[in-house]
């Protein structure tokens, strides 16, 4: 495995002639491997482009580490009993026992990424100059996404890792590379906030192309970015100073307000939603664009108009078909996404994270963990009440029954494997989205065969993501009229995929912002042992996270982030944090969040074992692949609480 020091070594050159273009191929033919003499590559707007689309290229080829990393750890999974090859990394990390050695927490093919943006916002302007057929504008718009692109791309490494090496400097040959030190997490995020205020607006609305739009950074998602930036530098902020206060990052102190944090994510949450309704009205009226024309419904909330599920008559239906899936994820690049990541057979690029995690039965690595969903629902997920999750179309492909026997719950020595399994990626082979059993109270999947979707899209933002990321800031506020609205937004998204072929009277309203019932489980207030209190306000929003987003690489950056906003409460009892002057390592908000949410999960066994393991916030994030430390030099230090790999043990 390469170091950052090598990846940054390796991406002067080669990463730039493994691109593909023409342009590459040929400057290969005509200079040594190893000699760096760019100055000869950088001519005309295609030699930028090249650059550009290796970045996202290179992003699709990391997504298997963000899936893992923002979702492994939750309370959503178990290991699947059934595979017959298991990943035992997987099972270390499910079990709060994550290793520096693990090659999962290799962080170089982001840092591939970033250096791309980087070279392409280091010699636009030199093109500028040169290609007199590259305008201005276009420049202006390219730079914009290279800079988001770039800022989203430390997005990741700062919910993952927390502190991180952060550079905008390209590397261009032997003699500039150096270990670059860990940042504080908070001075990267100000960062990527900062360039991200800089940048707002100025990208493309839109492509030519749907799979552009979609596949390439816009306003849209730049706003998506900021909404969900913002609420996290909230919730850090909170987490070590209350709502007001004063934190110490790098040695300088930074006054913080959280409630004018939470707001702008608010505020860009509204714009991202806004942007993509234009984007959609726009393609709507544009001459060859050819959309799947798919029903929309609003529910009461401005520029939320989310494509409906047609369940009409389910009751008497054995094959009520799930409109908002199927456009989401097995067509992809839906009116309601934002951003995702683009495969194709074509590319010879393929989501082979979406058949190793999830699927049914052996060689899939995950189980859906049922017992953690059932929390989720009055009555659990087979209940009858009107919140019950048989009556909520997501369980039926998220938490899907595998209608087989033979063994027993526990037995691990057999095939057959009465379990959970998310099936959102993958497709019936009969090309029925699903087919029920029975009428009125039974309610359940017939074992269908599904094949494998190695060309799925993976979805980075979404129109309901964005407006969960909304709801969350606005019940994080806690003002009356903020909390309705948040309840509010987990009743419309719920209500989409609300299936009840019983009783007409069980269906909750198509207003959202009328009626009381939102669906999930009620947000009940949750007090962990140590006092430490989480709002029912926002556990309504945290468990529509859940289900909405099950299998999108969410739910533990959810976790991490609840936890380190919960740490205020109790902070006093912390210890001091190892890095951080005048702040507390958090320990309580951690001990909180296992306790009452991941203790409810496959966990519930050894929670108490699993707060040992933990110890602090910093042990919510991953530790440091073992190669990066050995080899910066003492410039990278590893996670405090994952201080020793098993080789040096």
């Amino acid at each position: 495995m390469k170091s950052l020091k090598q990846i940054y070594q390796a991406t002067c050159l080669a990463g730039l002639l493994a691109l593909g273009t023409s342009s590459c191929t040929d400057w290969l033919t005509l200079y040594p491997q190893d000699r760096v003499v760019e100055e000869n590559f950088w001519e005309d707007k295609n030699d930028l482009e090249g650059v550009r689309y290796g970045a996202y290229r290179k992003m699709a080829q990391t997504v298997s580490k963000f899936a893992v990393w923002g979702d492994l750890r939750s309370d959503s999974y178990s290991i699947n009993r059934a595979d017959r090859s298991p990943n035992n990394d997987y099972t270390e990390i499910i079990n709060g026992m994550p290793d520096s050695s693990m090659s999962v927490f290799d962080w170089g093919d982001v840092y591939t990424t970033i250096n791309y943006c980087n070279k392409v916002l280091q010699h636009g302007e030199e093109v500028l100059e040169k290609d007199k057929q590259f305008t201005t504008g276009e420049w202006i718009q390219m730079q914009a996404e290279m800079k988001a692109l770039r800022a989203l791309n430390y997005f990741y490494l700062i919910r993952a890792f927390k502190d991180v090496p952060y550079t905008t400097k390209v590397v261009n040959k032997d003699s500039e590379v150096e270990s670059f030190p860990l940042t504080n997490q908070l001075a990267v995020l100000d960062s990527i906030i900062n360039e991200c205020e800089s940048v707002k607006g100025k990208a493309r609305n839109r492509f030519s192309r749907i799979e552009d739009s979609k596949g390439m950074i816009t306003n849209c998602a730049i706003y998506a970015m900021l909404a969900d930036m913002y609420l996290w530098r909230a919730s850090l902020h909170e987490g070590r100073h209350g709502k007001n206060g004063t934190d110490i990052v790098n040695g300088e102190e930074v006054s913080h307000d959280v409630s004018v944090d939470y707001n702008k994510a608010i505020e860009y949450a509204d714009l991202s939603l806004q942007s993509l309704a234009n984007q959609n009205s726009e393609e709507s009226n544009s001459a060859g664009i050819n959309r799947v024309t798919d029903e929309t419904f609003n529910y009461g909330l401005e520029y939320c108009d989310m494509i409906k599920n047609d369940f009409e008559g389910a009751g008497q239906s054995a094959t009520p078909q799930l409109e908002a899936h199927t456009a989401i994820f097995t067509r992809g690049n839906s009116r309601e996404s934002i951003f995702e990541l683009q495969y194709s057979n074509s590319d010879g690029i393929s989501n082979g994270i979406v058949n190793s995690l999830y699927g049914y039965d052996e060689n899939t690595d995950l189980e859906v963990n049922d017992q953690a969903l059932n929390s989720l629902y009055d009555g659990g997920i087979a209940g009858e009440k009107e919140n019950g999750g048989m009556w909520d179309s997501r369980i039926w492909i998220c938490c899907q029954n595998k209608l087989t026997t033979g063994r027993a719950a526990n037995d691990e020595s057999s095939s057959g494997a009465n379990a959970y399994y998310c099936m959102k990626y993958h497709l019936p082979s009969s090309g029925i989205i699903l087919t029920m059993t029975g009428t009125s109270s039974n309610h359940e999947l017939k074992s269908v065969t599904y094949t494998s979707r190695a060309y799925n899209n993976w979805i980075v933002y979404r129109m309901t993501d964005v407006m969960l990321i909304k709801a969350e800031a606005l019940a994080c506020l806690g003002g009356s009229a903020q909390k309705s609205m948040a309840k509010a937004i987990c009743n419309a998204i719920h209500r989409r995929s609300y299936c009840c072929y019983k009783e007409s009277t069980w269906v909750p309203s198509e207003i959202a912002t009328t009626d009381g019932k939102y669906g999930n489980a009620s947000g009940t207030k949750l007090k962990a042992k140590n006092n430490v209190e989480i709002s029912e306000d926002v556990m309504r929003v945290l468990n529509e996270r859940q289900i909405e987003l099950i299998g999108e690489g969410k739910r533990w950056f959810d976790l991490v982030r609840l936890a380190e906003r919960c740490s205020s409460q109790k902070a006093s009892s912390d210890p001091d944090d190892p890095r951080e002057v005048g702040v507390k390592n958090g320990k309580s908000g951690m001990e909180a969040v296992v306790e009452l949410i991941l203790g409810a999960g496959p966990n519930a066994s050894f929670a108490s074992t699993l707060i040992n393991r933990l110890k602090n916030r910093y042990g919510l994030y991953c530790p440091i692949y073992y190669m990066e430390v050995k080899a910066s030099n003492g410039a990278i230090e590893q996670n405090p609480v994952w201080n020793k790999s098993k080789y040096e043990r």
